[in-house]
């Protein structure tokens, strides 16, 4: 077995999933790091209004962001399977018709992106001062969006099977690249939302070409034939069928923070600059929790493969500890220097109060999230991927619209708002973990279920 692979089903369970996670962790932290960074360069070198502008489409990005991330997922638990089957011919097909996908899929999103990002920013209610901005960022953006997809289809293969390495190794030197692109264009050419944008695009595409080198050059069962790509119909089916219902997740999940968006812009400039400050630095810690997620939904898929359903309430229950953890230990560090942190991306005192009042109620309680996100890894790792959607419509869409209308009217503040993060969660989580173990204890007395994908 090659040295960047990690076998799933045996061995000290707690030590490979925490190996695994940690490299995911800081792929996930350099990811955000993109964004973060054209917010601090624009707020420490251009102005306030150009760093609001483009902490106001954060929601926005995140929800196309995620929404690819989710339809990976059916590549990663597809390659997991058929690796641990030893299932080199459809290994081969897997790989051959994801990057197929991440390409068509790259260019529709980029014309779309390109085209519809004034008409998105309107329905999000942008403030007038701030909308010429935001749809320059999100249009230059969006060109370039294909180069994050394919990098994120690629990884999703090597983390399949257990590599997390390489696919760290990339970002790291897009996220310098990025860096360095980012002062360039706005410090020297003063190109402000346009300089951050390209910044961002240039890094993603030379991850991308990283990533699809090494799948190029990788073993038979992970290799790239550029002369005889294969377009497997069946596989895309499977897939979609694992990775569709996780896009719609991320989507709807997204769409309740776009309108909860919607209404923290109606409190002004600052409120929504520093709204985006303190949601750049919770994505790090979700980051962080999300990588023990994405670890968690290979580890099952490969114990299902292997049939080895015995391992998997250990994985899940080895999940919500590290994810707990991960929310301990990088929420503390936010939490403890705030002023520090804040300060990264702008100076003035109200941004960092309105990025304070956020920040104590999310990230105090952000593990919830976590752990319903592991719930939800599981379903998908067993195959169940459409019920864990169903699922989070119900709790997390159903109940926020439902808090806004009812909660939020009676109330109407930043806090009330707020508010219905952690409860939503909650709501979400117990559902979650009581379908898991019903699902879970059915499939040990079926055998066929094994290979079946809901």
């Amino acid at each position: 077995m090659a040295t960047y692979e990690i076998d799933m089903t045996s061995g000290n369970l707690a030590a490979k999933l925490l190996k695994f996670s940690v490299p995911l962790m800081f792929s996930g932290i350099l990811q955000l790091l993109y964004n973060a960074f054209d917010i601090i360069v624009l707020g420490q070198f251009s102005s306030r209004d150009a760093m609001a502008a483009v902490s106001s489409t954060s929601s926005l990005v995140s929800l196309f962001v995620n929404f690819f991330l989710g339809l990976t997922l059916g590549s990663t638990v597809l390659m997991s399977r058929y690796f641990a089957a030893k299932d080199q011919e459809n290994c081969q097909k897997t790989v051959s018709t994801t990057i197929i996908t991440s390409v068509i899929v790259g260019v529709i999103v980029s014309i779309l992106g390109a085209t519809l990002s004034r008409y998105m920013l309107i329905l999000m209610n942008a403030t007038p001062n701030l909308i010429d901005m935001s749809t320059t960022y999100l249009q230059i953006y969006f060109s370039g969006i294909i180069f994050n997809i394919i990098y994120n289809f690629g990884a999703a293969l090597l983390r399949a099977v257990g590599d997390t390495k390489r696919p760290l190794i990339y970002l790291s030197i897009a996220g310098v690249l990025n860096v360095c692109f980012n002062l360039l264009f706005v410090c020297v050419f003063n190109l402000n939302v346009i300089g951050v944008a390209l910044g961002t695009i240039i890094s993603e595409a030379v991850s991308a070409i990283l990533v699809i080198i090494t799948l190029v050059r990788g073993p038979e069962y992970l290799k790239i034939n550029i002369k005889n790509l294969q377009f497997d119909k069946k596989i895309l089916k499977s897939i979609f069928l694992i990775g569709i219902p996780a896009s719609l997740q991320s989507v709807i999940f997204n769409i309740s923070n776009v309108m909860i968006q919607a209404n923290i812009n109606s409190y002004g400039d600052i409120a929504v600059a520093g709204n985006g400050v303190a949601s750049s630095l919770e994505g790090f810690v979700y980051a962080a929790m999300n990588a023990v997620y994405q670890a968690q939904v290979s580890f099952v898929s490969q114990n299902v493969g292997a049939n080895k359903l015995k391992n998997v309430p250990k994985i899940t229950g080895l999940a919500h500890g590290y994810v707990f953890l991960a929310n301990f230990v990088f929420g503390s560090i936010i939490l403890l220097f705030p002023s520090f942190f804040v300060s990264l991306y702008n100076k003035d005192p109200q941004v960092l109060s309105y990025a304070n009042e956020r920040m104590l109620i999310m990230i105090g309680t952000y593990f919830l999230c976590g752990f319903m996100d592991v719930c939800s890894g599981g379903l998908r790792g067993l195959g169940y991927s459409s019920i864990s959607t169903i699922i989070t419509v119900v709790g997390i869409v159903g109940f926020r619209v439902g808090y806004i209308y009812t909660i939020y009217e009676l109330n109407p503040s930043l806090f009330s708002l707020y508010l219905s993060y952690p409860i939503s969660w909650v709501v979400t989580w117990i559902i979650s973990l009581t379908v898991l173990i019903i699902i879970y204890r059915k499939m040990l007395n079926r055998k066929n279920e094994l290979v079946t994908i809901k």
